[in-house]
């Protein structure tokens, strides 16, 4: 997977975000929880995303910039 060659509309990923801040995703972390509401299991490429599932907080902010063009 090249960096940041997967996109997500800006509008909706502050809309997970809002979902996030809401406590709607109970006991998942950040990572586990964008991974899921984006479905990322459906890509091919599963190796960056791992540790994005993994990551919480601040490092899933980060590592979310690293893999997606928020546009």
């Amino acid at each position: 997977m090249d960096s940041r060659s997967l996109e997500i509309e800006s509008a909706v990923y502050d809309e997970f975000l809002d979902l996030w801040d809401l406590g709607i995703f109970k006991e998942q972390r950040l990572g586990q929880a964008f991974h899921n509401h984006f479905r990322l299991h459906h890509l091919t490429d599963q190796t960056a995303l791992y540790s994005l599932y993994e990551a919480d907080g601040e490092k899933t902010l980060v590592a979310i910039s690293c893999l997606f063009r928020i546009s």
